[in-house]
C-alpha cells in the first residue's frame, strides 16, 4: 500500500478514459463528489457509462457530465430533479437505464465483493424485468441481477488520511461507502486530510486498501442545495 496516496487532482481525473464505466458515490446532493465531477468535465472525454443513485440535483452533479456531452450510458433510480437530463434523453443523446434503487446498490455491493450478482423479485411483472433472466426458486419468480464493477469510481468523504482511509458524515455516507469497493481504481475527495494515525480507527467507514488516490475536495460545494 502506497504512503501517500494524495495527488493533485488533474493526474487523478486522467485515469478516466472514453468508454470508461464510471461509478459515483452520493445522493442527490449529499455525500456527490462534485470537485472529481467538475474536473473531469474539462476533460476531452466522451462515451461514459454511468452508474449513479440520480442525475444529480438541479445543475449539480452527474447533469454537468450530461450537459457536457460526455455520457453516453446512465444507470440510475431517479432524474426528476434534472430536467436537463430527460431532456438529453428524448433528443436522442444519452440511454437511461432506470434500476430500482435496492437492485442498483446491490450490484454494485455484489461488483465489490467478487460475486457475479444475486436474485430478486423486485422489477418482476414491470418493465424491469426486460431483458433479465428470470429464475424459479421454490415456486417464486426472480430476476438475475448482474453484479456492476466499474473502471474508476469517485467518492466524496468528510475526512481522509494519507493512506485513504475515509470517514463520511451523517447521511452524506449513503452510497459512498460501496462505490468505494466496486472500481478498479478508486478516486475519494476529502473534506479534511490527516496523516496516517490521526483518525480514530472505530470511525473510519471504507478502509484505505480500497481506495487508489485522494485529492482535497472544494469545501466550496459542501452546502449544494442543502
Amino acid at each position: 500500500m502506497a504512503l501517500n496516496k494524495m495527488i493533485p487532482i488533474d493526474e487523478a481525473v486522467a485515469r478516466v478514459e472514453s468508454g470508461m464505466t464510471l461509478a459515483l458515490g452520493g445522493f442527490l446532493s449529499q455525500g456527490v463528489p462534485l470537485t472529481l465531477i467538475r474536473a473531469l468535465a474539462t476533460r476531452p472525454v466522451h462515451d461514459l457509462a454511468i452508474w449513479s443513485n440520480d442525475g444529480g440535483y438541479g445543475d449539480d452533479g452527474v447533469v454537468e457530465l450530461v450537459k457536457a456531452g460526455m455520457v453516453r450510458e446512465l444507470h440510475c433510480c431517479h432524474v426528476g430533479y434534472t430536467p436537463a437530463v430527460g431532456r438529453a434523453v428524448e433528443a436522442g443523446d444519452l440511454e437511461l437505464e432506470w434500476v430500482p434503487q435496492g437492485n442498483l446498490i446491490e450490484m454494485l455491493r455484489c461488483g465489490g465483493a467478487g460475486l457475479g450478482g444475486f436474485l430478486t423479485p423486485v422489477g418482476v411483472g414491470t418493465a424491469v424485468e426486460e431483458g433479465h433472466e428470470k429464475v424459479t426458486v421454490d415456486g417464486r419468480v426472480y430476476l438475475w441481477e448482474k453484479a456492476v464493477r466499474a473502471d474508476v469510481a469517485f467518492v466524496r468523504a468528510h475526512a481522509g488520511d494519507l493512506v485513504g482511509n475515509l470517514c463520511f458524515r451523517g447521511t452524506a455516507r449513503n452510497y459512498n461507502t460501496t462505490v468505494a469497493t466496486c472500481a478498479d481504481y478508486v478516486i475519494a475527495e476529502v473534506e479534511h486530510a490527516y496523516s496516517v494515525g490521526e483518525l480514530d480507527p472505530e470511525k473510519v467507514h471504507a478502509p484505505g486498501v480500497f481506495v487508489d488516490a485522494v485529492v482535497r475536495a472544494d469545501v466550496s460545494y459542501c452546502g449544494v442545495r442543502r
